[in-house]
């Protein structure tokens, strides 16, 4: 009987080691790519512990940063880089990687790519499995090898809902493990399709509801769980900018573009004072989250919260002073800070002024010059 069982049981890890449930054990099969949505802090995780010399540079960030081309990173650093990005990106996260890369690879720099969602909640790892620190992170063999053994005796409707749908994934749509990348190869086809239509149904949609919030009903300043994740998010950014300073590491810190109907998810008086700490700690931020035309284009969006490639590639040639777009992008210091602040609060007003009157607010389109020609990166199968 002790036989029979301990065969089931074997028989049974052996099923979920290939059914690879959450994408668990991607790096340990050499797989060349993961889905979105699987275990993907563990996997990018281990996958550097595997390759631990083949990357200097790493972009740190939530979904958003994995738009940003490491080939772009390369051409203007000369640093073989590496998209770390892993879904719902927080300070919490982005401290806990810092540690990680400095204590097992030859990293040189990091880029640091800010959103709005690291003020709405410090940590994330209540999110679900797929979001809790990997073993790998903690150099603890105990802890991985019961990490591994989890994923080994995953529950049966877990695996068999993992074997059903896995013919319906397409691995053209998945991530490179090779870069990190986000894939974005579904939105861009269905862009090329029929960009008006694409942009109603996946960027504006919810944009009655976004004005209401950011103009009307803004609670963001009294939020108490936001002001303590603004709180503590400073705190991470000195921790993460000591570690840097202290063993030679350059620390690029990016705030991503960001559509209009975002905002209400985090502008306030109090984000404004967390800028303020930004500058102040890091000496030098890079801004693309303004009120420009740019923000205002929701062609420049893959959906509410994720800018495209094109958008992301114009960022990058900004940071790196090979294009500039006007209005887009601004390198906040300790001297223009409090001027740009200023600014921002009058093109909120503006705005709000625009809503109030109208009921809405004027939009840019694809004939704009505020459009970033996405054509260029349709050419997808």
């Amino acid at each position: 009987f002790l036989s029979i069982l301990l065969a089931g049981i074997g028989a049974f890890m052996a099923l979920n080691y290939h059914a690879n449930p959450l994408g668990y054990f991607t790096t340990d099969k050499g797989l060349d790519y993961n889905w979105t949505d699987d275990y993907g802090r563990s996997i990018k995780a281990k996958y550097i512990l595997a390759h631990p010399d083949d990357y200097q540079g790493f972009i740190l960030g939530g979904s958003k940063a994995g738009a940003i081309s490491t080939e772009l990173m390369q051409e203007y650093t000369g640093l073989p880089y590496y998209n770390l990005y892993y879904n719902i990106g927080n300070m919490a996260d982005y401290l806990r990687y810092t540690q990680f890369l400095i204590d097992n690879t030859q990293v040189k720099e990091i880029t640091l790519h800010l959103s709005s969602y690291e003020t709405l909640q410090y940590e994330r790892t209540s999110q679900g499995s797929a979001y809790k620190v990997p073993a790998a992170l903690k150099s603890d063999l105990a802890a991985s090898a019961l990490e591994y053994l989890s994923f080994l005796m995953t529950d049966v409707k877990t695996t068999v809902e993992t074997l059903s749908s896995r013919p319906k994934k397409n691995p053209q749509n998945a991530d490179s493990l090779v870069t990190g990348m986000k894939n974005w190869r579904t939105y861009l086809r269905s862009f090329a399709k029929d960009s008006e239509a694409y942009i109603g149904k996946n960027v504006t949609k919810k944009q009655e509801r976004a004005l209401r919030s950011l103009f009307k009903d803004n609670t963001n300043d009294t939020d108490e769980k936001k002001q303590e994740a603004r709180t503590k998010g400073v705190q991470a950014m000195r921790e993460i900018k000591a570690l840097c300073d202290e063993n030679g590491v350059t620390l690029r810190v990016i705030i991503g573009a960001s559509f209009l109907d975002e905002k209400y998810t985090y502008e306030c008086t109090q984000y404004y004072s967390y800028l303020r700490e930004l500058v102040e700690i890091c000496g030098e931020v890079w801004d693309f989250s303004d009120y420009c035309d740019v923000n205002m284009n929701p062609y420049n969006f893959f959906n509410e919260k994720h800018f495209t490639y094109a958008t992301s590639d114009l960022m990058i040639r900004t940071v790196f002073g090979a294009e500039k777009k006007e209005g887009f992008g601004t390198l906040l210091t300790k001297d223009n800070i409090y001027s740009y602040l200023l600014q921002r609060q009058a093109d909120y007003r503006r705005l709000q002024e625009e809503y109030e009157a109208s009921g809405t607010v004027a939009l840019q389109g694809i004939n704009d010059e505020s459009y970033i020609p996405l054509e260029p990166y349709l050419n997808v199968s």
